[in-house]
């Protein structure tokens, strides 16, 4: 009878563990960063060859992620005075990518087409990002890099 009891008592315990595969609820790693994030922005334009640094810029604002189609997407709206944009990132662990790969920027009184690139981080409640778009006029490159460090509310 002693046997019987312990027999059926690890049939038990080995049923009730969740096996690969099966529809027992996954934890998403997403949800450690959704939320608003309190950001501290700061810009630069550099034009080269020969010129100083043509302009810098400062600010405040706010990051707000949520997720985004994929499993390893989320959306990023960022939102600082005057401009609101939304952006999909690709999450890699606590890296991630913006998908977006045009950028305007605006120089002198003109509006150019450039390269963007972006890509951030996540350390515990803080996030830190950079975008830098290019443009290169006739030989002379306009490069305007932007830095965004900020704690999650």
């Amino acid at each position: 009878m002693r046997r019987i009891a312990i027999l059926f008592i690890l049939v038990l315990s080995i049923a009730s563990c969740k096996k690969d595969g099966s529809s027992g609820e996954d934890v998403d790693p997403r949800e450690q960063y959704i939320g608003v994030y309190d950001i501290d922005y700061t810009s630069q334009t550099k034009v080269t060859p020969g010129f100083p640094n043509y302009s810098e810029d400062s600010g405040k604002g706010t990051i707000t992620l949520a997720k985004g189609e994929a499993a390893n997407e989320m959306k990023l709206t960022s939102e600082f005075p005057g401009v609101t944009t939304t952006d999909v990132v690709k999450l890699n662990g606590t890296q991630f990518t913006v998908t977006r790969t045009r950028n305007n920027l605006t120089f002198g009184n003109k509006v150019y087409d450039g390269e963007y690139t972006s890509s951030g981080s996540f350390e515990g409640k803080n996030l830190t990002l950079t975008a830098v778009t290019k443009v290169n006029q006739n030989g002379t490159l306009v490069e305007w890099t932007q830095s965004y460090k900020g704690t999650k509310r």
